[in-house]
């Protein structure tokens, strides 16, 4: 099934409500299945959105930030707020205000949501992350504990209808390669979690920062991550983000890039579920669009049947 994140243009979502929806299906020449956009501790729970994806006969999909825009606007500090010291202040219930008033929103609006929470904790970038948060003393752990710490309290309050996406990164040079930050580490365990989520991305041939970034196709970016979180649970997998910036490699380029990722999910990974391109015109130009041939490789390989829109199961099925 194909999902989306988007903001750039027309298409944007939740800025534009279904005209971004719908702006992004034309470009792509097929509708989606799944919406993905973010929230963070300053937000209530997007009824509204939520149920503008679904009347569409989509699946939301929340990506939940923990973190906090009016006390740490960048997203940059080691923790979410002066006021507190990191996942510690979660465990001692300083955020049950918090936690407990998203779940209620979801419990009130009542359709099936997922909400991916804690994405990419195994990278170095988050304040909620391992690394940030004790690294090789605890770090994982603490990640593990409030993962079960908020998915309890959401149980409490009688969100079933939420679908929890437990989501590590793939290879980076902003990952730790110690052994303490291996990604079974951080499995809560298969009762906390609905689905397996995967991020990675293709930033060659250099960060928006000066640093020279290595060439990662399709394989090397979640061959090795999907075999690991294999390991870990029989759930569902999906491709939460991925996309690839503008290149030219030995003759290659992105949209060859795009070719070999949409052939690779068709013929060998048939237990991802979900893909999610990152149409954004970010730290590179991730979109779809960011060049002509690019958007004529994305439409051409989503144009084969394997690759649906709207679903034909619901997530309880998963």
């Amino acid at each position: 099934m194909l999902g989306m994140f988007t903001a750039e243009g027309q298409a944007r979502f939740p800025a534009n409500g279904e005209a971004g929806i719908r702006s992004f299906e034309a470009l792509i020449g097929k509708p989606v299945g799944s919406v993905m956009w973010y929230c963070t501790w300053d937000d209530p729970f997007p009824a509204g959105a939520c149920e503008t994806v679904r009347s569409m006969g989509c699946i939301p999909h929340v990506t939940w930030e923990l973190f906090r825009p009016s006390e740490n606007p960048n997203n940059t500090r080691s923790v979410s707020s002066p006021s507190e010291t990191g996942l510690d202040d979660v465990l001692a219930g300083k955020s049950d205000a918090v936690i407990d008033s998203f779940a209620a929103g979801a419990r009130r609006w009542g359709g099936p949501v997922l909400i991916r929470f804690l994405h990419e904790f195994n990278g170095n970038w988050y304040v909620w992350g391992g690394f940030k948060n004790g690294g090789p003393d605890g770090g994982p752990a603490k990640v593990v504990a409030v993962w079960r710490y908020t998915v309890d309290r959401f149980r409490k309050a009688g969100a079933v209808n939420v679908r929890w996406v437990w989501c590590p990164h793939g290879p980076s040079i902003d990952l730790s390669p110690e052994p303490w930050n291996r990604i079974e580490n951080y499995w809560p365990g298969g009762a906390y979690v609905d689905w397996i989520g995967l991020d990675a991305y293709n930033w060659y041939p250099r960060d928006p920062w000066g640093s020279d970034r290595p060439y990662d196709d399709f394989e090397s970016c979640f061959g090795d991550l999907v075999r690991a979180c294999a390991k870990l649970g029989d759930q569902p997998m999906m491709i939460a983000e991925f996309a690839s910036g503008e290149f030219r490699m030995d003759g290659r380029t992105k949209a060859d890039w795009i070719r070999d990722a949409f052939d690779r999910l068709k013929n060998k990974y048939p237990r991802i579920k979900i893909v999610t391109w990152f149409h954004i015109n970010k730290e590179l130009d991730w979109r779809v669009n960011s060049s002509d041939e690019a958007l004529r490789a994305f439409r051409e390989s989503v144009s084969d049947p394997y690759f649906i829109g709207r679903p034909t199961t619901t997530l309880s099925e998963r």
